[in-house]
């Protein structure tokens, strides 16, 4: 298990953070991050920190074979024998259990292993993986040494729940970084908004998720629909709050880690809604899978399909998330071959409205596939009404009352409604400007406060987890 919460929020990274202001040296500081990321994940699994060298050790092998040949086979080849090792890794760790599980189900007689899922795993390979191809490719040299290539792919703030940091991206930081008060400023607003998404909307819209899809075994129309709703907004609160917190921490330490999270609950399409949420991932699919088999040019729906499996599969060894990963593969074709051509032909008032309505269905549906592993043919028939005992009763009603703040604070922060107030009475101002400072002020005094409310509801609730750590 990685640090508690607590002990991370208040021994580690202040111990880290300290010592690395102290330090002035970048050499010094970059031995300082690499040291506390392999304790901070040595902490939970301390044997699977072999295995993080391990990959390191593959990919900085293997990316230096590849550039380091003149002959194009050759490079070709050496990249990739050492993506192949890296996904051989992945595919053992995450898949074994699933793929011989799926065999005994078709009546195979196999002695199933209880593989530990080393955590973070499919975030780190992706890395180093993004390593070998961007020195192939010629979009980044080829590191010399070992331990900066390892406090690439080990770096605690992206390890274990991303972005999906490439290394194209961060290469030229991992020499040269700045650090002042601005940037330290904005790191620690940022990580205390993702704080906040994660201890006081997502842990809480966890905890109704689970009463009410638990009521009647989930035989409950209102309380499946319900559930499931509440369950979407703990992954987005969940995962988008890590993605702030590492961007946070990232300036923090001069770093600029891209964007995660860009509002996908305002879109209206499956479509838009992928292009805003986990956006590293999309960005790693496209321009490492997509592009590759052809992209827009040839076979297109094809390659959707196939990128879109692959995504399924990266979030989690079960038939749901391939399942989950159709589902969206085929929206998206659709969509692009036949639903939004009929919807530009609506007066756009309507077309706003249906659309609307369309992507909180699919998306609220999509998240029941992704959440219901087990009994999932069960589950979504209840969805439409299927084997279902009542429509609603009164302990769906009273969960519902006890948690409506939370809902609407909750649909409240996934849309663009304060920053564009915000942005609306502040407008841009110049950093010498009473208002500039007036606004740093501000925002210090409210990290602060969020702070201290997550520490609050963090120690009063056992309902800790981050779900993307599994994947």
């Amino acid at each position: 298990m990685i640090f508690s919460s607590l002990t991370f929020l208040y021994i580690f990274m202040p111990a880290l953070l300290l010592l690395y202001y102290v330090v002035k040296n970048n050499g010094y500081r970059r031995i300082i991050l690499l040291i506390f990321s392999l304790v901070f994940y040595a902490w939970g699994e301390p044997i699977y920190v072999l295995l993080l060298l391990g990959v390191t050790g593959i990919s900085y092998i293997f990316g230096r074979l590849a550039k380091t040949t003149d002959n194009a086979k050759k490079s070709k080849l050496f990249a990739g024998i050492g993506i192949g090792l890296i996904l051989a890794v992945l595919v053992f760790f995450k898949y074994t259990t699933f793929i011989l599980k799926s065999l005994c189900s078709v009546g195979f007689n196999i002695n199933v292993p209880n593989i530990l899922l080393p955590i973070g795993i499919s975030f780190f390979s992706f890395q180093a993986i993004s390593y070998i191809v961007d020195v192939k490719r010629g979009d980044a040299e080829p590191q010399r040494s070992y331990l900066k290539l390892l406090l690439y792919i080990s770096l605690f703030p992206q390890l274990i729940a991303g972005p999906i940091v490439r290394y194209k991206d961060i290469e030229k930081q991992l020499d040269d970084r700045h650090v002042d008060i601005a940037k330290i400023n904005d790191g620690i607003w940022r990580f205390s908004i993702g704080l906040a998404k994660k201890a006081v909307i997502a842990n809480n819209c966890g905890v109704a998720s689970q009463k009410l899809i638990a009521i009647d075994g989930g035989a409950n129309l209102l309380g499946i629909w319900l559930g499931t709703l509440f369950f979407t907004f703990q992954l987005y609160y969940d995962f988008s709050g890590y993605s702030d917190m590492a961007i946070g921490l990232g300036k923090m330490f001069g770093f600029d880690f891209m964007e995660n999270f860009r509002y996908p609950f305002a879109t209206t399409t499956a479509t838009e809604y992928w292009k805003n949420w986990h956006i590293s991932l999309g960005s790693f699919f496209r321009d490492y899978v997509y592009i590759p088999l052809g992209g827009n040019r040839r076979l297109q729906m094809r390659n959707i399909l196939i990128v879109w499996v692959l995504t399924g599969m990266w979030h989690g060894a079960s038939w749901n998330y391939i399942i989950w990963g159709i589902y969206y593969g085929a929206l998206i074709v659709l969509e692009k071959y036949l639903l939004i051509p009929l919807g530009e032909r609506l007066p756009k008032i309507v077309r706003a409205v249906v659309f609307k309505i369309y992507f909180i269905f699919i998306t609220v549906f999509g998240m029941g596939i992704f959440l219901f592993e087990d009994g999932l043919w069960k589950k979504l028939g209840y969805m439409f009404g299927v084997g279902i005992k009542e429509v609603t009763n009164i302990y769906v009603s009273s969960i519902t009352t006890q948690n409506l703040y939370l809902l609407i604070a909750a649909l409240l922060f996934s849309l663009p409604i304060i920053p564009k107030l915000v942005k609306l009475i502040v407008g841009n101002k110049a950093e010498t400007d009473k208002v500039y400072i007036a606004g740093r002020i501000v925002k210090t005094l409210l990290a602060i406060g969020m702070v201290a409310v997550s520490t609050l509801f963090i120690a009063g609730s056992s309902y800790n987890p981050f779900l993307y750590y599994r994947f």
